[in-house]
């Protein structure tokens, strides 16, 4: 039971952020829409799947394991979205 309302809770978590994180309307460029896009969806993902063990044991150390996680994660696709936004038709 504990396993099961952690991960509820993991991907609640993942969907605030992706709700946070998400543009509201196509009201900026292009490419800078569909960088937040691309990094709302990455923050959901990774928060999903990596602040599951803050939630059972709350820690600093596995707040920083889910930062030093979704960092990279979160700029490698907010690069992509940029780049993908940028050189779509």
């Amino acid at each position: 039971m504990i396993n099961f309302i952690s991960i509820l809770l993991s991907v609640g978590f993942g969907y605030l952020f992706f709700k946070i994180a998400r543009p509201k309307l196509e009201s900026g460029s292009k490419s800078i829409y569909y960088a937040r896009t691309f990094f709302a969806w990455s923050l959901f993902a990774s928060t999903s799947f990596y602040i599951r063990p803050f939630v059972v044991d709350q820690s600093v150390n596995n707040i920083i394991y889910w930062l030093m996680m979704s960092a990279p994660f979160a700029i490698f696709a907010t690069i992509a979205g940029y780049l993908y936004g940028r050189f779509s038709k």
